[in-house]
């Protein structure tokens, strides 16, 4: 019954949004780019960015073997992006201060650096990048959250990022290489960070400490095809323009050695991706798969593996979007059993583009018998309200 009310609820708050006139461009103007402060070669561009979010559904275990509905309302992201450039238009930087899932449930809530870095905007085909940044491999990950199609990224990719560390992982200090070449037609990053440190615990069996680790390498390119070049990386155009773009990255960290036990162990992840829109249409794939091998025997070696499909549509005039996604998630293709299978279907409303929006979300899991979260539920379902304010 909660469940039918929600959605009727949710059905009646974008009919109510979407019941303007319809017209060429937003409900309340063109999207804002925050504000710039300029002196002579240097620039500061600062933007604030809130996505307060209702979550309602299978949320909690009842402290046996089954899922209650629970509602919880909190603000999923909460950023303070200062970025320009310094002394000349060569020399970029940004500084982006973040607070997630503030007051979800269970949750420390803590303000921490999402982006801290510096670039040398040597060349379209060579650019310097030192300090804390997106590692660089997974396509959805690396479009930013403000232009997500779907209010969450897939499990298996949010799985991924947190591969080569403890905290952070995706997002940590490194020295990167990349560029564009040929007019944007193929582009490139090679990276190496610390990954895993002295002192993590990597492994929850036996619980496992890092001892010493050589680097984490990380490399990515892209191809598109001329005429169908991105010219920044969104999951959501809006009705603009097309793009067609291939991507595919390999990351790597060998040599994790474990404290006191005297083990080891290597991690690798590849990559593969397909995005592409046309006018209102946009789709997605993305295939990761990840190994984990210790030479500790109660560890062994693990390969999971993930992929999806998504799509929308968006409907110009009324400037709504729906959008679906269908995702498998293999936690282990070493073992049986070990699936999950993830449908969503969702609607976004945009009242002035990605500056103000709302979307609203039903996510369905179903589990094979060794990934299930409860002894007696083999799925669950969650539905998900997420508005953003980005100025």
């Amino acid at each position: 019954m909660k469940r039918k009310l929600f959605a009727a609820m949710a059905v009646t708050v974008f009919g109510v949004l979407a019941g303007g006139p319809a017209h060429a461009g937003f409900l309340f103007g063109e999207e804002t780019k925050g504000v710039t402060i300029n002196n002579n070669e240097s620039d500061l561009n600062v933007r604030i960015r809130l996505q307060p979010r209702f979550d309602f559904g299978d949320l909690v275990k009842d402290g046996t073997s089954s899922y209650e509905s629970q509602g919880d309302i909190y603000l999923r992201r909460i950023r303070l992006e200062l970025g320009g450039h310094l002394l000349t238009k060569t020399i970029a930087y940004n500084l982006t201060l973040t607070g997630d899932k503030w007051d979800k449930a269970g949750n420390a809530n803590a303000i921490g650096i999402q982006y801290a870095y510096v670039k040398w905007l040597a060349d379209d085909a060579l650019v310097f990048t030192v300090g804390k940044e997106k590692l660089p491999f997974s396509r959805v990950s690396l479009s930013s959250s403000s232009k997500q199609l779907i209010v969450e990224r897939p499990v298996s990719t949010e799985a991924a990022k947190k591969l080569f560390g403890l905290t952070d992982a995706y997002y940590q200090p490194k020295f990167s290489v990349g560029g564009r070449l040929a007019e944007g037609l193929f582009a490139y990053e090679v990276a190496v960070a610390d990954g895993w440190q002295n002192g993590e615990a990597i492994q929850s069996t036996g619980a496992r400490k890092v001892l010493s680790a050589n680097p984490v390498y990380v490399a990515r390119v892209e191809l598109s095809p001329p005429g169908w070049v991105e010219k920044g990386k969104s999951d959501a155009y809006l009705g603009k323009g097309q793009h067609l773009t291939i991507g595919a990255n390999v990351a790597s960290q060998s040599g994790i050695e474990y404290q006191t036990v005297g083990f080891e162990e290597d991690r690798t992840l590849t990559g593969f991706d397909v995005s592409g829109h046309y006018n209102g249409f946009t789709a997605q794939f993305e295939y990761n798969a990840w190994e984990i091998e210790s030479t500790d025997p109660a560890i062994a070696t693990k390969k999971p593996k993930g992929w999806y499909a998504q799509a929308g549509y968006f409907i110009d005039g009324i400037n709504l979007e729906p959008v679906a996604r269908y995702e498998v998630y293999d936690h282990d293709s070493e073992a049986n059993d070990k699936e999950e299978k993830i449908r969503t279907v969702g609607l976004n409303w945009y009242g002035k583009g990605h500056s103000f929006k709302v979307g609203a979300n039903w996510v369905h899991h179903e589990f094979d018998t060794k990934v299930k979260e409860v002894t007696n539920d083999d799925s669950k379902d969650i539905y998900q309200v997420q508005a953003q304010v980005y100025f």
